[in-house]
């Protein structure tokens, strides 16, 4: 596969997803997500993945999230499939749809997801990072979550996620450092988190391959007259 990923912020990069694409000779391009004047052809790709970001995806009218938003759109109505992690699946669902929205507090903490469709997602855990949240686009089918509160959903070939299976342990390391300035604010518990990162850090590899492995197995098992759903045209890590 061709897949393009969209990377916002240079401390929130592709890690994991580039060692599966490796592993697997899937070609990705990495392009400046904040430079969408950059961004190639959408039919030049089989697949396309937007990652985090510490730029809110409510901020509709910063220009270059709008641009993303209208992307994801056009990319969705042409059936290419879309992979949407935190900030990504937020502004996937707002292309859909959907709304975003401050969270009541921040999550920042590495837990297992209870899916409904667990041969797609699995329970992890996973590394949950951010403090915004969305909603289930209309038409979408809830994976994980609540429909005000999603963790993972699907809509057509499009799958969005809340939480970051491409965050490896440096990704943790480096956001946990960003967030030292504001812990007190952020409520943020150092020694859980880097137990969790100890604990569950040297796994991550493994799940993230199997997750991503699984995703493209589900992209070719859609069946093509699904009808794609679309009836819409530094905060911290989303």
């Amino acid at each position: 596969m061709r897949i393009l990923v969209l990377e916002h912020d240079s401390d929130a990069p592709a890690a994991l997803l580039v060692a599966w694409a490796d592993s697997r000779d899937h070609e990705l391009e990495v392009a400046a997500g904040r430079r969408p004047e950059s961004w190639p052809a959408i039919d030049d790709f089989d697949a396309i993945v937007s990652l985090g970001s510490e730029q809110s995806a409510m901020q509709s009218d910063v220009p270059w999230v709008a641009r993303e938003i209208e992307f994801l759109a056009r990319a969705h109505d042409r059936r290419v499939p879309i992979l949407g992690i935190c900030f990504g699946g937020q502004v996937l669902a707002k292309a859909l749809g959907g709304s975003v929205s401050r969270a009541p507090s921040r999550e920042m903490t590495w837990r297992p997801v209870a899916s409904a469709q667990p041969e797609l997602i699995t329970e992890g855990p996973w590394l949950f990072w951010h403090e915004d949240l969305f909603t289930l686009p209309p038409g979408a089918r809830l994976l994980a979550g609540t429909p005000a509160e999603t963790v993972a959903f699907t809509s057509g070939v499009s799958i969005g996620l809340q939480f970051h299976p491409e965050a490896d342990t440096g990704c943790a390391e480096v956001w946990l450092e960003l967030a030292r300035p504001n812990w007190a604010s952020y409520g943020v518990d150092e020694r859980r988190l880097l137990d969790e990162i100890e604990r569950y850090g040297p796994g991550a590899g493994e799940r993230a391959l199997d997750l991503f492995d699984r995703l493209v197995r589900w992209w070719a098992a859609v069946p093509t007259g699904e009808p794609a759903v679309r009836l819409a045209g530094r905060p911290g890590l989303g």
